[in-house]
């Protein structure tokens, strides 16, 4: 159940509950907390990726490595002592806590019922078909553009737009701690939700006629 942090003896002797991450060489472990939401907003808020127009409507997406965030939250939610991580094991450290993806997203009525998978297990998400009203605000804000030279696009993902539109359409949801209710689920956690009901829900508009055929 996603928020229950497993009981585990830290290399000093301590029992603390939190999530263990083990760097195989050189060999060091750390134990982690979760992340509040605001340090995974601002968190998030800190990711970007550069957009290429290839033409004839291609394009082409690629992630920017931010290692001083990476390290700044590692460091925020490292909850033992022990020896120190670099960037690159900070980064693969919070890949791991942090990892989730839709496994399945299932049309109910008026309703969609989103599973995503979590390194603590499945939870769900059941969510009402948005109001156009509220599609057309996520929209306009899922991401904030800067123009570069040679027809590149810095885009960052604001989680805000993300959360605004889940807030608006969660019905229920499982698989999480009590204490944590519809509006505590963590940024990341909405944002692949409502990633996925948008792409659902523009399926089922109909398709252009195929002028070849």
């Amino acid at each position: 159940m996603y928020g229950e942090l497993p009981e585990i003896q830290t290399s000093t002797g301590e029992t603390i509950n939190g999530f263990p991450v083990q760097i195989l060489r050189p060999a060091k472990t750390a134990v982690l907390r979760l992340p509040t939401n605001p340090e995974m907003s601002g968190y998030l808020n800190q990711q970007k990726t550069l957009y290429r127009d290839l033409g004839r409507r291609k394009g082409q997406s690629e992630s920017v490595p931010n290692p001083k965030s990476d390290l700044d939250l590692f460091t925020r939610i490292r909850i033992d002592k022990g020896p120190d991580f670099d960037e690159a094991e900070a980064a693969r450290a919070i890949g791991l806590l942090t990892r989730q993806r839709v496994t399945k997203c299932e049309r109910e009525g008026e309703t969609y019922r989103v599973t995503l998978l979590t390194v603590f297990g499945a939870t769900e998400h059941v969510v009402n078909i948005p109001f156009e009203k509220d599609l057309a605000v996520y929209r306009r804000t899922v991401f904030k553009a800067l123009d570069l030279p040679h027809g590149v696009e810095e885009r960052r993902y604001p989680p805000e737009a993300a959360e605004r539109l889940y807030d608006a359409t969660v019905v229920s949801i499982s698989g999480y701690v009590d204490s944590i209710k519809a509006a505590d689920v963590p940024p990341h956690h909405k944002s692949s939700v409502v990633l996925e009901l948008v792409s659902a829900v523009g399926d089922l508009d109909p398709e252009l006629p195929d002028p070849n055929s």
